[in-house]
């Protein structure tokens, strides 16, 4: 799976600060660790470590050449298993905050690629499987982020409150300015609060500022 806007966008948006353990679950290449590990870098942090998951061999072993390459390499790592399965196994409430770009498709995606299809389909992460292996493994003050479709992301959201989760934070995603949206943003939490909405164009002010400090530029 290649870098994608989707990544980017949740890695610039979501909340890092003050979760000492992450997990990036269905993890890829590593992206979203690594933008939580520059984040954390960038505001000061030396204590925190941040763990990637992902059920295909060559996406772990792609996860862990970018950490090596890192200069948070340290507070970086990487194991083949799914997130039920780390679930079941892992010690209760070991995260302050989870982050997932997770599959969508409900039906049979269709692409020239098995493991992208596998990827996409929610037949290896259902919703509500995600739901509950993250209710296990975050504590009760964590986050759970996501970026989804937008109809997909309702479909999460809905479900999410109907088990219990409180929605934090949650932004549309437009691809120009009074479009209908995108994509759909998501920050849940076990603890209720009040819930923040906003609505981001891609290109626009908001969106460069979130971006800006991961894309190379030409000198």
């Amino acid at each position: 799976m290649k870098v994608g806007a989707d990544s980017v966008l949740l890695g610039a948006w979501m909340s890092v600060g003050g979760a000492a353990r992450l997990l990036d679950a269905g993890c890829g290449c590593g992206i979203l660790a690594l933008m939580a590990a520059q984040r954390l870098a960038d505001a000061g942090a030396s204590d925190y470590q941040i763990d990637a998951v992902d059920i295909e061999p060559g996406a772990v072993s792609d996860s862990l050449d970018n950490f090596a390459a890192s200069p948070w390499a340290g507070h970086l790592s990487a194991r083949q298993i799914s997130l039920q399965e780390l679930a079941s196994t892992a010690r209760p409430h070991s995260y302050g905050h989870i982050i997932c770009n997770p599959p969508y498709y409900d039906g049979s995606p269709s692409s020239r690629s098995a493991e992208r299809d596998k990827a996409r389909s929610t037949a290896t992460l259902p919703r509500a499987e995600l739901l509950s292996a993250a209710s296990g493994l975050l504590d009760e003050q964590g986050f759970l982020s996501l970026v989804l479709p937008a109809a997909e992301g309702r479909k999460m959201l809905l479900e999410a409150t109907l088990a219990g989760w409180s929605p934090r934070r949650q932004c549309f995603v437009c691809t120009k300015e009074g479009a209908a949206p995108k994509r759909l943003m998501l920050e849940l939490s076990p603890a209720p609060g009040p819930l923040k909405t906003e609505t981001l164009t891609v290109g626009g002010e908001r969106y460069l500022e979130l971006t800006s400090g991961f894309y190379l530029r030409a000198l």
